[in-house]
């Protein structure tokens, strides 16, 4: 895919997201980041200052202890934004590191310019609050799910969630992403099929 289609990619993502934005006016220089499978576009402590567009392609959002043990945060599916938004508007570094589970193609601006250009344009500044809003509804439901329901019960959402990841990424991350260990997965994978 060439950079025009990966700029129509990211113009068509927030021209979904409900108000118009002069794109005559939109002058950033991207990069491109082709992202192979078990590659990280950064990692946790990198200084990851720039908004990434998840053009095609899987990815999680790793956070690694002190003892090195993983936590997968989410997961994300083009097309879509990924990144880390406190480093991106505090140059300060990423709480977590963002690998691909699959090949990806990512782009890439530099958030000071693109917010300056973003501030020119209401629809553009528009389009990124009704993004983030997004983003933070989904928080707010998984931080709600942690607290309430049962770990079976997060598994089978994440099923409807993610329908094709439960049989094509390793147990380890959906457990991980799930809070329990790959033990109490295969037991409540064992207990649905028992029970299906």
């Amino acid at each position: 895919m060439d950079q025009t289609q990966l700029q129509k990619s990211f113009q068509l993502f927030f021209d979904n997201l409900g108000h118009p934005i002069d794109w005559r006016l939109f002058s950033q220089t991207m990069t491109v980041h082709p992202v192979l499978k078990g590659e990280y576009l950064f990692r946790q402590g990198d200084e990851a200052n720039h908004l990434y567009f998840l053009n095609t392609g899987l990815v999680r959002y790793v956070s690694v202890t002190e003892s090195g043990k993983e936590f997968t945060q989410t997961f994300a599916q083009g097309p879509r934004i990924i990144g880390s938004t406190k480093s991106m508007v505090s140059n300060s570094q990423a709480l977590f590191g963002i690998q691909a589970m699959e090949d990806c193609i990512i782009i890439s601006y530099h958030w000071n310019t693109l917010f300056e250009q973003m501030r020119q344009d209401k629809g553009f500044l528009t389009c990124y609050c009704h993004f983030l809003e997004h983003i933070f509804i989904l928080k707010e439901e998984r931080e709600n799910s942690f607290v309430k329901d049962s770990a079976e019960k997060r598994y089978l959402d994440f099923c409807v969630k993610y329908p094709d990841l439960k049989n094509s990424i390793a147990q380890q991350h959906i457990a991980s992403y799930l809070g329990i260990t790959p033990v109490a997965l295969s037991r409540i994978r064992n207990k649905l099929k028992r029970n299906s």
